[in-house]
This record gives C-alpha cells, sequence and structure tokens, in this order.
C-alpha cells in the first residue's frame, strides 16, 4: 500500500460495453459497501463522471477523479492504442499504479489493452515471467479457478508452473481455500497424455506443487477435482468462452420451453427462487471479475458486459487482494519456486503481449 493505510482503487470510468453509466453506479454502491475501507479514484471524463455521480445521488467529495477524456476500444489492437492515446482511462490509470498513487485496477475495458498496459507500463513482479489471467467457476465442491484463460496464447512449461503458484495463493488468500489442490485441465487423466507443452508441465508440476492431483479432463471441470485448474491462454480462452455461451443458451432454451406450455409456466413460477439463485452461482457478475496475477499490483477485469452489481463485487475483490498482499506472496513464493527448482525450459523472453486477446 501508499502511504496510508487505505487502499487506493483506480476504477476506469470509460471502459466497458456501457462506460461511465454503469461503472460510476457500480463505484458508489462500492463504495457504501465498504464503508470507507477504501478510498476509489475514478479515471475518465470529468464532465461525464460528475454527471454520473450526481444521477446516483453520491457524495462527490468521497471519489478521487483523474481526467482521462479517452478510451481504447475493444476493436483496437492493444499495443498500437496504448501508444497513440497516452490520455486514455487505462493508460492513465496503469500510469498512477507504476508511481504507487493506486494500489490497485479495476477495469472493464479491452481485456488486451489491460493486460499490455499492465506488462508495459506497470511491470512484472520479480520473478514472474508472464501474468496469468485467473477466473473462477462453479463447482461441485466451491469455487474453482481457472488459469489462463486469455493472456498467453504460447506458453512454455514452467510458466504454466507459475501460473499454478499464483492461482494457489490466490485461492489460499481471496477464496480462503485451506491448501488448494492443483490440476492440469488435458485430453486425458495419463501423464503421457496431451501434446509435448502439457506431458513437460505435468513433471514440473508433479515435482513442484506438494497438491497436485495431475490431469483433469475437461469432462470433470465442474467436478472440483483441483481447486486451480491450469492451461495455457489459448486453450483457456476457449474454455471460458464457451462457458459463457452455454449459460446464456441454457437460460435462453429454457424460456422458450415454458412459453410453449402452461403448466410449465405455472412451474417455473413456483420455482422461480431457486431458479434465480441457481443463475447467479454461474453469473460473471457474482464473482468480481477475473484478476490478473503476477504484475505489480492488484489488476482485476471485469466483463465488458457488467452491470453496476458486477463493478462493485470487480472493487471489493481488488480491495481484498490489496488488503491481503497477494501480488507480494505470489513474488515471493515465485522466487521461492525458482530457487527450488532449475527451470531448463527457460528461454529468452519473448514479446510478453504477443499473445494478449482483445
Amino acid at each position: 500500500m501508499g502511504s496510508s493505510s487505505k487502499p487506493k482503487v483506480a476504477v476506469d470510468v470509460m471502459g466497458g460495453d456501457f462506460g461511465p453509466s454503469v461503472v460510476v453506479p457500480g463505484a458508489v454502491q462500492a463504495d457504501r459497501q465498504l464503508a470507507g475501507r477504501c478510498r476509489i479514484v475514478l479515471v475518465g471524463d470529468r464532465e461525464l463522471i460528475a454527471g454520473e455521480l450526481a444521477a446516483a445521488g453520491a457524495q462527490v467529495d468521497s471519489f478521487d477523479v483523474v481526467h482521462a477524456p479517452d478510451n481504447i476500444e475493444m476493436v483496437e489492437a492493444p499495443a498500437p492504442a496504448i501508444r497513440r492515446k497516452p490520455n486514455s482511462s487505462i493508460v492513465v490509470a496503469s500510469r498512477l499504479m507504476k508511481t504507487g498513487e493506486v494500489d490497485a485496477f479495476v477495469s472493464a475495458g479491452s481485456t488486451g489493452a489491460v493486460a499490455a498496459a499492465s506488462l508495459l507500463i506497470v511491470g512484472r513482479l520479480p520473478g514472474v515471467d508472464r501474468p496469468g489471467i485467473a477466473t473462477l467457476i462453479p463447482t461441485k465442491r466451491g469455487v474453482g479457478l481457472l488459469i489462463d484463460v486469455g493472456a498467453n496464447a504460447d506458453c512454455k512449461p514452467h510458466q504454466l508452473l507459475q501460473f499454478a503458484v499464483m492461482g494457489r495463493i490466490y485461492a489460499e488468500r481471496i477464496l480462503g481455500v485451506d491448501a488448494p489442490t492443483v490440476g492440469l485441465l488435458n485430453i486425458g487423466e495419463e501423464p503421457s497424455k496431451g501434446n509435448e507443452l502439457y506431458q513437460e508441465s505435468h513433471k514440473l508440476l508433479a515435482a513442484n506443487e506438494s497438491n497436485f492431483v495431475g490431469n483433469v479432463e475437461g469432462s470433470d471441470v465442474f467436478e472440483g477435482r483441483a481447486t486451480v485448474l491450469v492451461m495455457d491462454g489459448f486453450v483457456g480462452n476457449v474454455v471460458l468462452k464457451i462457458l459463457e455461451s452455454v449459460t446464456g443458451f441454457l437460460a435462453q432454451s429454457f424460456k422458450e420451453e415454458v412459453r410453449n406450455d402452461v403448466r410449465a409456466t405455472l412451474g417455473a413460477w413456483m420455482l422461480k427462487p431457486a431458479l434465480r439463485d441457481f443463475g447467479r452461482r454461474f453469473h460473471y457478475a457474482e464473482y468480481g471479475g477475473a484478476p490478473l496475477l503476477g504484475c505489480k499490483g492488484v489488476i482485476t477485469i471485469a466483463h465488458g458486459g457488467s452491470s453496476p452489481r458486477a463493478i462493485t463485487n470487480a472493487i471489493r475483490v481488488a480491495e481484498r487482494g490489496v488488503r491481503d498482499r497477494v501480488p507480494q506472496r505470489i513474488s515471493e513464493e515465485i522466487e521461492k519456486e525458482k530457487a527450488q527448482a532449475p527451470a531448463a525450459d527457460e528461454e529468452p523472453r519473448e514479446d510478453p503481449i504477443k499473445g494478449a486477446r482483445s
């Protein structure tokens, strides 16, 4: 944390599908729920922020506002957009983190731009080769964590080991899981399954992670065989997009079936509370966004279509990440792992943002 004991969380007001009209109300609600435990810094167009704060009936002096009138659009290539738009909310918020003026950064904007700015401006933690994006999913045994789900399309075995370490620490400190287990998403349970990357990663994980449960097949993801499920960003992003689309497809299909049957409509009405609770388990808004683990600071990437509730939860998760010193703990653990295990597969680092998705 900075000079005071109260964390400062920068919020990208311009990002996401709905921008200030959703992000500011979410920040206002987070400020009320956190009751002074952190200071929220709104980064975006000052005039738009003032209007949304007034509409939400918020106390303007409860927030710091940093003017950043530009926005990096989802369709823009991340690295060129960062250089071309120095006054964009993502770039300005990243600079605030680099200079220590804020401790955390929340954005519903372009994932690729947030990942790229975090690497180019904020920087990696000591010992971390590639930061990874983690996301939470419900399982039969509670909440599970997938990492990486999109920051790195091409990986090496030692990078998947680092994802496991970072995911385990996050599960311990933020999810409150005692001795979380680690699994490797693969096409079969045997150590010999998968391509060379996954075979070598299995060897490294087995040698360095005491709670490694081995390979986990796609059909077992929701069984909760592993608290932390490790994969490269290409596979992870495909898995994430499928999970997001399936929940919406099932909900829409259910509604269509109910409309065609009077008895089903009555049954659905009686089941409404249970269905609502069931839907919440699978909705991204309840989990507060995806942490980008491995950077010098707490960075949370919210869904582009976030509601105010999703933004609120993302800010709450970011504040807790600062208080629990997640980045520092990751750095300490990574350094310990590197000292204990020779990384024979390490090669000169490539462009760290080459695989970042937009």
